[in-house]
């Protein structure tokens, strides 16, 4: 995911915050759009740490890979398979 993609899920938590939310109680609204912004980035935030792991994961399957075995179509394999959820 990239910051664009997630600034863009933070703002569509937003304005849908703020066109549910009480306009009459600005204290309360302001307090549930910063809940939201709060939640919507941590959300944002356990997709990137899942990103890193996964990276992390095909780096560790790569240093394991033998060079009088394995050739770099295989650590470009690895790199190339689909493993993400997002």
């Amino acid at each position: 995911m990239n910051k664009d993609q997630a600034y863009h899920q933070i703002a569509l938590a937003c304005l849908k915050t703020l066109r549910e939310s009480n306009a009459g109680e600005s204290k309360d609204a302001a307090q549930e759009l910063y809940d939201t912004i709060d939640q919507a980035f941590q959300g944002q935030f356990a997709l990137v740490l899942a990103e890193l792991e996964d990276s992390k994961q095909r780096l560790n399957l790569i240093n394991q890979l033998d060079p009088q075995r394995h050739s770099i179509a295989d650590a470009q394999a690895i790199i190339n398979a689909n493993g993400t959820a997002h």
